[in-house]
């Protein structure tokens, strides 16, 4: 398990809660010398402790829903070969952005133009799976959440994670909660589709540096970043990387709601871990889907049992949620918040 300094702590979760925070910023919120936060960003970011994406707002770009794919497969199955059979599947599947293999589970996110485009993924799913592959093959419990329906973090809700783990003596971040979100024809020119591309693919990279790659100057980047970044249609943010940290598992629970209970009375009421704590969430009235990464199995239990404790009081629940535990050091990541291949796929292709 990695140890960090307070100051290393700090300089994470100011840019854990706001990615475009500048060092100036970072120091003055928690009074350190900015030479000091500019020297910890570059180490935490070699040392792979903390990576930076550019997430785009996928209904800002015409997709009208997320899927969630969830599956188990037969335990007689290698796991090396399954794991290696659903990377290929990722590789040939664009629209996957985030998603894991391990032990006999599958999960992964993706994100879908509209219903033909989910049932075409559903049957390239099972048509990869057939003939020498058909082992491999996880039985699939697939959902879709339409935008028009949905709640959801637009961007990965890192910050209270990294806020527990640290304990350290600095205000709670806010939640970054789910929102509905309306599906929008993207209105951008084939320059600023082609740059968009180039930042999502190369979230590191300089406004120069993508300029070279698409063929821009500087400042014709620098315009066109600044107007992904007003428009909320490409959103920085800081991922730490918490299976280099040390924390062991990821938690997916799926959820099936009693529809008797107003949605939104649900979320009012609940308890603000169900939000909080999952790193990305979707949400709508009859059904549910949260993400919990947890440094240590009894945080885990004793999360889980006062989560349920709630939910079962307050008959909120259809069934018994589906939760599936992916052991960190065990897993294979197919994808993680990669959306390069998907944004690719839905402006270029």
């Amino acid at each position: 398990m990695w140890k960090f300094l307070e100051s290393e702590m700090l300089v994470i979760l100011g840019l854990a809660e706001d990615a475009t925070r500048t060092d100036a910023q970072i120091a003055d919120i928690y009074s350190l010398k900015k030479g000091t936060v500019a020297s910890i960003r570059r180490r935490l970011l070699d040392a792979g402790a903390i990576t930076f994406v550019n997430v785009p707002a996928f209904n800002k770009l015409g997709c009208e829903m997320i899927g969630f794919h969830m599956g188990t497969a037969e335990p007689t199955e290698r796991v090396d070969a399954r794991a290696n059979n659903y990377i290929e599947f990722s590789n040939k599947t664009p629209q996957l952005f985030h998603g894991l293999t391990g032990g006999s589970s599958v999960v992964f996110y993706t994100a879908l133009k509209n219903a033909t485009e989910y049932d075409e993924l559903v049957q390239n799913h099972n048509r990869f799976f057939s003939g020498p592959r058909r082992e491999s093959k996880a039985r699939m419990v697939s959902s879709v959440f339409p935008f028009a329906l949905t709640k959801v973090n637009l961007v990965p809700n890192f910050a209270p994670i990294v806020h527990r783990f640290f304990q350290l003596d600095v205000p709670p971040p806010k939640c970054s909660a789910p929102v509905s979100a309306e599906v929008e024809s993207p209105d951008l020119s084939k320059t600023e589709q082609t740059t968009l591309v180039a930042l999502v693919e190369n979230p590191r990279a300089s406004d120069r540096e993508i300029g070279a790659i698409v063929g821009l100057s500087r400042q014709a980047i620098t315009r066109i970043r600044n107007k992904l970044l007003e428009e909320g249609i490409c959103n920085p943010v800081c991922l730490p990387s918490l299976y280099k940290w040390g924390f062991e598992i990821c938690a997916v629970a799926h959820t099936k709601f009693n529809m008797e209970m107003p949605w939104e009375k649900r979320l009012k009421s609940q308890p603000k871990e169900v939000l909080e704590l999952s790193f990305y969430t979707l949400s709508k009235a009859d059904e549910g889907v949260a993400n919990y990464i947890i440094a240590r199995y009894s945080d885990y239990s004793a999360q889980l049992q006062g989560i349920l404790a709630w939910y079962h009081k307050a008959r909120a629940l259809d069934e018994t949620p589906d939760i599936t535990l992916f052991s960190l050091e065990r897993s294979t990541e197919l994808r993680t918040f990669e959306f390069g291949p998907a944004v690719r796929h839905l402006m270029l292709s």
